[in-house]
């Protein structure tokens, strides 16, 4: 009877640890829970904003590649009729100097 009643005790005993232990986690474990999912929401969020940055500057980079193209058409167009009144203006000093 003896043994098995300090087996008994020796499994309240263990019983009564696991239920303290059991129950001092508990709320902890439930706080420890909602942290992790504020901190789920909170860098989901920052991932939702940081993907809008990112298309936002890809427009942005899109739009001044599109400025980009058009300063360079305007600077050939620019070009070439420079080319062209210098053009002009060597015809005309050749027909001078023949002319002469």
């Amino acid at each position: 009877m003896r043994g098995r009643r300090s087996r008994l005790v020796a499994i309240a005993a263990t019983l009564a640890l696991v239920l303290m232990v059991a129950g001092g986690c508990g709320p902890s474990a439930e706080e420890s829970a909602e942290r992790a999912q504020e901190a789920a929401a909170q860098a989901k969020a920052a991932a939702a904003r940081a993907q809008a940055a990112a298309a936002l500057a890809q427009e942005e980079a899109a739009d001044a590649q599109r400025r980009a193209d058009h300063a360079v058409q305007l600077f050939e167009a620019a070009a070439a009729e420079f080319n062209d009144v210098a053009n002009r203006l060597e015809k005309r000093a050749r027909e001078r100097e023949n002319d002469q």
